[in-house]
């Protein structure tokens, strides 16, 4: 089942070429919380579809999926408006094959609307997953030398949490809910000697990163404005504009890149290798290695790390 969410920043959807997008969420859909908070950030022609792994599932199939002991957890919203913490192997298995099933071409992206899930997903359409944007994030600031703090929305999550690449690296993690005052002040104690936080979760809103950054004082970065850059990329590099939203010079350096280029990019700074940029884009990964090297030299970084946290700052002012 999917819904069609204009883009209420573009009202000129029907009449200007536009993007098609997928968001694939974990619980039940509409997501109109976060997919319209989005939209209205990235401020672009699109028509958003969306699917939740839960939909069209019945009371007792959803029960089956809530997270047994010994599995790893993952928390997602019912269209009542409630919260379930499901099984994050089996639900994540679940939309393996809903996005395996998408065919060539029919999005112009797909995103994988929920951090968490430690996982390729096979897509025969660009994509983009939360989770992996998150991750290269969050390495490639603590490679900077950053002490980096996580909140996650559920405290079993703290002890789940497993990067290897994060391993070298000062990371602490904490938990709370998206929107309660108390649990992110609580948080922020135990990320005291932390310089940088990310809130962990794309359920966190705006709101609640203005009420982290004033209670620490630090620069805290939101999953959905990491999400929404990916997007953002992704769809501007199959047509060459202007970026909304971001600094100049960064604007300036992406201008010099090819439309190929800029694809190339954007799944870069998702951490994905070059086999699977290339499987994705239906190219070759000899391709995606010189596209990546004219990357690298046009944007004037010599890391992918590098890369990465320019990415983040040009969508994180």
């Amino acid at each position: 089942m999917t819904k069609i969410l204009q883009n209420p920043s573009s009202p000129v959807l029907e009449r200007a070429p536009h993007y098609r997008v997928m968001f694939l969420s974990v619980g039940q859909s509409p997501r109109t919380d976060i997919i319209d908070d989005m939209l209205t950030n990235l401020d672009l022609p699109i028509e958003a579809l969306e699917v939740g792994a839960l939909d069209g599932l019945s009371d007792a199939a959803i029960n089956d999926l809530r997270v047994r002991p010994g599995e790893t957890s993952i928390v997602t919203r019912l269209a009542d408006g409630s919260d379930i913490v499901v099984s994050k192997p089996r639900i994540a298995e679940r939309m393996a094959k809903i996005a395996a099933a998408f065919q060539p071409n029919e999005f112009d992206l797909v995103v994988i609307l929920s951090t968490g899930l430690f996982r390729d997903f096979e897509s025969t359409c660009p994509m983009v997953n939360a989770q992996r944007a998150m991750e290269s994030t969050v390495i490639s600031l603590a490679a900077h030398g950053s002490a980096v703090g996580l909140i996650q929305p559920l405290q079993q999550q703290i002890d789940e949490l497993d990067i290897p690449a994060l391993a070298p690296y000062r990371v602490t993690a904490s938990y709370a809910a998206d929107g309660d005052k108390r649990l992110l002040a609580s948080a922020l104690v135990d990320l005291a000697e932390t310089e940088i936080i990310i809130l962990n979760s794309v359920s966190f809103t705006e709101a609640d990163r203005q009420t982290v950054a004033r209670a620490s004082g630090k620069p805290v970065v939101l999953a959905r404005r990491i999400v929404a850059s990916a997007i953002r990329l992704l769809l501007h590099g199959t047509h060459p504009a202007a970026l909304p939203g971001v600094p100049p010079e960064f604007s300036e350096k992406f201008q010099r890149l090819t439309p190929r280029e800029r694809q190339v990019l954007s799944l870069v700074a998702e951490g994905l290798s070059n086999k699977a940029v290339a499987r994705q884009l239906g190219i070759s990964p000899k391709t995606v290695e010189i596209h990546r090297s004219n990357v690298m030299s046009k944007m004037e970084v010599n890391s992918s790390n590098a890369l990465i946290r320019m990415v983040v700052a040009a969508g994180h002012p």
